[in-house]
């Protein structure tokens, strides 16, 4: 079974490697899955988990707009 450390691990691993590549579109992914998760959590009550999910969706929103404003 997975657990939810294990999907915060993985995802934290996942967006530093898209920000490390400059994968834009990926980057914008992870936020995406980040913010799933944080409101799915939210919803059954876990206000600790979904902040940790939310700092991660922002994580990978800041990294991406770094790499735009890079690119510019």
């Amino acid at each position: 079974m997975v657990t939810i450390e294990q999907v915060l691990e993985y995802l934290e691993r996942r967006i530093a490697e898209h920000h490390l590549a400059g994968d834009r579109l990926a980057l914008k992914r992870d936020q995406d899955v980040a913010g799933f998760l944080m409101a799915a959590v939210r919803d059954l009550g876990d206000k600790h988990l979904a902040l940790r999910f939310q700092v991660l969706a922002a994580c990978a929103a800041d990294m991406r707009e770094q790499l735009e404003k890079n690119a510019e």
